[in-house]
């Protein structure tokens, strides 16, 4: 009897102590990239390339045609004619037409072997110059050709754009590969005089020319052009937002380089993206025309890792393949371009599922939210002194729903030890990247402090998980500071860092938990990394996971930002304070719960057999 006495005892002191709303770590080795069970595919979203391979779920396959297939003669039209373009066979329009699988579209119209020979005589013009592949090109502008090109895209039986099967359609169909690069319009600029002005007239009216005839459907569209466009250097600043004009027209968008994940992609306003000048972090614009409209569409093509004249080798394959498909999702993108081969679908089948989950997710309807810690240069930006930030041209972290910033008070990181450069054999466009952030106990900062978006998960939140990916680096321990349900400040377990000097993902489970910006005064976080060792931890990825689908709780509409006490890191160390006495002091960890119930139990078992 006396033993079970004691047995009731321990069990009535121990339960106190005993956290139920969050269990873990689970740790495994490398990257986690699970999709909770509820997720759902965004329907205007999915993988598309040159043609469909179901067993990789590349589902939209193109309807390729040219426009002297179509229209060989003045106000003629015929749909049984073939033609070959840069060596690839295209199918009469009746044939292609007649899939009933959904696809997307591009008329090559501009080439001098893809326009109906008829249109040189009767337009008196010729070749403005040859693009990279050697082909030569039309000029589009002029009234003529583009009086013609309308009317082609008019033309009542062409006209697919109410057709459910038609996704998309890449405008305004020009220049090499339909890609509207601006290097034939720069080389022709130069020849002739050709103003800006002049174009500027020409493309406003011409993009709207393409929005009326397409309509309510001009969502459809898909302007092929680029933010701060090369080739075209001594133009005025606007010809850099004539990307974000087509976008206000009505259109979306789409990038044909983001393999090059660091380069001349941090400022680009048709995609809602800009650099924060007094940061050097990226700001997502999520009230932005395109991003807030589900209809649109927001491309980019992640195919040329080693095809296109790149080659990466196979120890940073994975390396540019996670980094360009995270700057795809970091740009709002809902439609992805790969080539199953050359995109490396079946090696890295895991990844691409949580892509294919993730395109054309926004804050409130998304499963998670993430940060991949870093700091990267952005070269396009090395020799532009129109924009200037802290640090330039490092950019700061790629983010979606997930802040991740340097605050005063024990908050400040630093560069972690990845240094990443030369991944493109002799392409040096991506510059150097530094992968992860430490923490810096030298100068008294031991934490990461992170912000959920409001829009996203606000208040108190059921079922959430909390993946941290960390580089196994030097004996180290850390946890995560959070606010449970009961308005308390609690800390998880702790994770043992090793040194290994691999990566691992350490995920927490928590039945609940609050996310009010309320972790820290003067910081005001909704959960913080703590560092409660004696050497610096390095923190490579964080995702908030929901398990379950739960609307936003928030009061309020407005992203959850550190704005109001973010500082740069260059403020002086010495007003920064080292968190972790604050910690032992207010805040218990799980060790210190259960050597304190163990002792009270001990005392209790004594007095008992005493």
């Amino acid at each position: 009897m006396k033993y079970l006495t004691v047995l009731l005892i321990l069990m009535a002191v121990s339960i106190p102590f005993i956290n139920t709303l969050v269990t873990g770590p689970d740790i495994k080795s490398g990257d986690d990239w699970t999709v909770p069970s509820w997720a759902t595919i965004t329907t205007n979203s999915g993988f598309f390339s040159e043609e469909t391979t179901a067993s990789v779920n590349i589902n939209v396959g193109v309807f390729d045609i040219a426009w002297k297939q179509i229209n060989p003669s003045k106000d003629v039209y015929t749909y049984t004619t073939t033609a070959t373009i840069k060596d690839m066979p295209f199918s009469s329009f009746n044939s292609q037409n007649s899939t009933t699988k959904s696809f997307w579209m591009r008329i090559w119209n501009s080439g001098i072997n893809w326009a109906p020979t008829w249109i040189q005589t009767y337009c008196s013009v010729g070749s403005i110059g040859k693009d990279y592949d050697g082909d030569g090109h039309l000029p589009i502008w002029n009234q003529c050709v583009w009086g013609e090109i309308k009317k082609m895209y008019s033309h009542a039986d062409l006209n697919m754009r109410a057709d459910p099967r038609l996704k998309f359609i890449y405008v305004p169909g020009a220049f090499n590969w339909c890609e509207f690069d601006f290097t034939e319009i720069g080389n022709y600029s130069t020849t002739t005089g050709y103003s800006y002005t002049s174009f500027n007239i020409w493309f406003q009216q011409a993009m709207q020319d393409l929005v009326d005839i397409f309509g309510p459907y001009s969502y459809k569209l898909v302007y092929t052009g680029e933010d701060y466009p090369f080739d075209v250097d001594s133009w005025p600043s606007g010809k850099n937002l004539l990307a974000k004009d087509a976008v206000s027209k009505g259109m979306g968008i789409r990038n044909g380089i983001t393999e090059i994940f660091n380069f001349h992609l941090s400022q680009i306003p048709a995609y809602g993206v800009t650099i924060d000048t007094n940061t050097g972090y990226l700001q997502f614009n999520k009230s932005w025309i395109l991003q807030s409209n589900p209809n649109r569409v927001i491309g980019t093509e992640n195919e040329c890792y080693n095809d296109c004249g790149y080659t990466v080798a196979s120890g940073n394959i994975y390396y540019a393949v996670k980094m360009s498909n995270l700057k795809a999702l970091q740009m709002g993108v809902n439609w992805l371009y790969l080539v199953a081969s050359t995109s490396y679908l079946s090696t890295y089948p895991d990844f691409y599922n949580w892509i294919r989950y993730s395109l054309g997710k926004q804050s409130t309807n998304g499963f998670d939210a993430w940060v991949t810690l870093r700091n990267a240069q952005d070269t396009y930006w090395s020799s532009d002194n129109s924009l200037n930030w802290p640090g330039k041209p490092y950019i700061k972290n790629l983010e979606t729903n997930l802040l991740q910033r340097d605050i005063k008070g024990g908050a400040y990181t630093k560069n972690g030890s990845t240094k990443k450069t030369n991944i493109y054999g002799g392409n040096s466009d991506l510059g150097i990247s530094y992968e992860g952030r430490q923490t810096d106990l030298a100068t008294g900062n031991n934490t990461m402090s992170f912000f959920v978006d409001d829009q996203f998960s606000f208040g108190t939140i059921s079922n959430i998980q909390i993946k941290v990916t960390y580089l196994d680096l030097q004996s180290s321990q850390w946890l995560i500071r959070y606010k449970d349900n009961n308005n308390t400040i609690s800390n998880t377990t702790i994770v043992t860092v090793g040194t290994s000097n691999t990566y691992y993902t350490a995920t927490f489970n928590f039945t609940s938990i609050q996310f009010t910006n309320s972790i820290t005064t003067g910081r005001n976080a909704d959960f913080e990394i703590i560092n409660i060792g004696s050497k610096d931890i390095e923190i490579l990825f964080v995702r908030v996971v929901k398990l379950s689908f739960s609307s936003t709780s928030s009061s309020s509409s407005v992203t959850a930002t550190a704005s109001a006490t973010t500082t740069t890191s260059s403020s002086s160390s010495s007003s920064l304070v080292n968190d972790n006495s604050e910690i032992n002091k207010d805040v218990p960890n799980v060790t210190s719960i259960l050597s304190t119930s163990f002792i009270l139990i001990l005392l209790l078992l004594l007095l008992i057999l005493i």
